[in-house]
């Protein structure tokens, strides 16, 4: 057994899809690669495979170079997500294929693929074939297949993303105790963020030609390092508003304001404030334009109580929150005015679009809270929890 090691790997074809990637899987790590459809992570996976040439770079598994070795002599197991399962062959059959390929003994296969069945819940199906089972008991048979194989290396390519909440859920759970895929070095890939976030070890995030950032699941998720990896982790989607920042006098505050917002160049848009903790990091940036990346369980709906003392002026809010939408309340955090566009409720939680002086902003509310649309509704945001990314190049400017 050993690790997985990809070196400077090269793969296009009318357009570069890979262009000098590196990264290495531990042996023991369950190592997630997340990015959205067509980007190139199932030709990463067929590259190590053998079932795609590279145009360039080595493939390694236990510091031994696979690169120009056939499929059958990688022992690298895969899992498609299509299952490509024999449809004339029996359940059992499936998951035998490969010791029967390696000649194995009849009564170890019989142990093995025993075993496999049991521990995915699929060993009463043994006897039919793919076309009598759901794509559920599919899905367990291939994944059952990749594991009788004892490889050095498995890969599992979006190995749960056609089947149906539930089970994606009972199949991520199977996977944090499948004790095989914790042996052996794990490559899985998938365009689903909360797969990534439940299972990695380590997540990398695949943008155009490779990794853009690779990390442990939550420092990704809470210090992107640009703004195409924080659009690509998060559900709700982040918010991203265009703004531009000011300094607002001679003791170095500096403050933002949304350019697409209604009347921002007259100051009557959505303005707040930067926090102390980023003003370092932005200070010297001047007037300048920026994307702002707003989670959007940052932005909270106040209640009633809390609106109401928005309102009313009693010390919950500045005097300029009557004047053009923004202010402070409880504890000093910034208050914005705001018109329901649209509410889903989702039962554990609920999401809310609203219209914040001409930006849409997104915010995640509790399930025992209804809003309709045009109703007029006081958000709160928390400056510390903005992300400022540059707005040509994408990059984080703070961390």
């Amino acid at each position: 057994m050993g690790e997985l090691r990809v070196e400077g790997l090269c793969k296009g074809w009318d357009f570069p899809v890979l262009d000098r990637l590196d990264f290495t899987v531990a042996e023991g790590e369950f190592f997630v690669v997340v990015g959205p459809s067509g980007i190139g992570k199932t030709t990463l996976l067929r590259l190590i495979a053998g079932l795609e040439r590279p145009d360039a770079g080595r493939v390694l598994v236990g510091g031994r170079d696979i690169t120009g070795l056939p499929p059958y002599r990688r022992n690298v197991a895969m899992t498609f997500e299509s299952y490509a399962l024999y449809p004339h062959l029996s359940v059992f059959e499936n998951i035998a294929s490969p010791l029967r390929a390696r000649k194995i003994a009849r009564a170890e296969i019989g142990a093995a693929v025993r075993q496999a069945a049991a521990m995915l819940r699929i060993d009463e199906l043994l006897e039919r074939r793919p076309g009598e089972i759901s794509g559920g008991q599919k899905q367990r048979t291939a994944l059952a297949r990749t594991l009788v194989a004892r490889p050095e290396v498995y890969l599992l390519d979006e190995p749960i993303s056609h089947l149906d909440a539930r089970i994606r859920h009972e199949l991520r759970q199977q996977f944090h105790g499948l004790e095989e895929l914790r042996r052996v070095a794990t490559l899985y890939v998938t365009h689903d963020y909360a797969e990534a976030l439940s299972l990695a070890d380590r997540i990398g995030v695949m943008g155009a030609g490779g990794l853009v950032q690779v990390g442990a699941a939550r420092d990704i998720f809470e210090r992107p390092a640009s703004l195409f990896v924080a659009q690509h982790l998060g559900q709700p989607s982040i918010n991203v508003v265009e703004a531009e920042l000011h300094q607002t006098g001679g003791d170095g505050a500096v403050h933002w304001a949304a350019t697409g917002a209604a009347g921002a160049a007259g100051g009557k848009g959505l303005t707040l404030p930067v926090a102390d903790a980023h003003r370092a990091a932005l200070s010297n940036l001047g007037t300048a334009t920026v994307m702002l990346g707003i989670r959007p369980q940052f932005v909270s709906v106040l209640g009633n109580a809390e609106s109401a003392a928005a309102r009313t002026g009693d010390g919950s809010c500045t005097d300029v929150a009557a004047r053009d939408g923004r202010g402070t309340a409880g504890g000093g955090l910034p208050v914005i005015d705001a018109t329901v566009e649209l509410y889903e409720p989702l039962g554990a939680t609920g999401v809310l679009i609203a219209d914040a002086g001409g930006v849409p902003l997104t915010a995640t509310t509790d399930p025992d809270r209804t809003f309709h649309y045009g109703e007029r509704v006081k958000l709160r945001l928390r400056p510390e929890t903005v992300l400022y990314f540059d707005a040509r190049s994408g990059a984080n400017l703070v961390d």
